[in-house]
């Protein structure tokens, strides 16, 4: 049975990822990187066996899980925008997605010395098999897998699970959704 990533024990705490800020990767940076003929790469950290975690749409560990992939990229359009992938854009021929009808792009970057993490590194957000999928990325040559680091990969669905759980009020009628 998966972990919750809150609850796994070399997963960072809170106040190890106040230092951490994810930007949104251009959608001009990946056609442009594209068109250099890079790959963008990734290891899905759900699909991490080593690591066996998950990041549920709840409050707290254990809770009821109160939201989900919907849920997500409503929180995730209303904070960085619409998802910066031409694959991924809202009218796009969607009949070879099967696991994933979204992806987001972000750079990670730590703001103080961390002798665990890098400097800077890619990561993607989106939903994975009806669940919140996270992915350490990075662009290569060819489209060559890769094992990312335990403790990035940890800190990446940590703070994807951060961003995601909370509530962000909606312009309709000031909820918060």
């Amino acid at each position: 049975m998966p972990t919750d990533v809150r609850n796994h024990p070399d997963a960072p705490d809170f106040e190890q990822l106040q230092n951490v800020v994810l930007d949104p990767v251009t959608q001009e940076e990946i056609q442009r990187r594209r068109h250099d003929g890079e790959v963008l790469v990734e290891d899905v950290v759900n699909e991490r066996d080593d690591l066996d975690v998950r990041a549920p749409v709840s409050n707290e560990p254990g809770e009821p899980i109160d939201g989900d992939v919907g849920t997500v990229l409503y929180r995730l359009v209303q904070l960085f925008g619409t998802p910066q992938f031409p694959e991924y854009m809202a009218g796009e021929d969607i009949s070879d997605r099967h696991e994933t009808t979204y992806k987001y792009l972000f750079r990670a970057r730590v703001e103080d010395d961390s002798d665990e993490l890098p400097d800077e590194w890619l990561m993607t957000i989106q939903d994975w098999r009806v669940e919140l999928g996270v992915s350490v990325a990075e662009w290569r040559d060819s489209d060559e897998s890769f094992t990312a680091d335990s403790t990035t990969a940890l800190t990446s669905l940590t703070l994807a699970q951060n961003v995601t759980a909370s509530a962000v009020e909606c312009d309709y009628e000031d909820i918060w959704y």
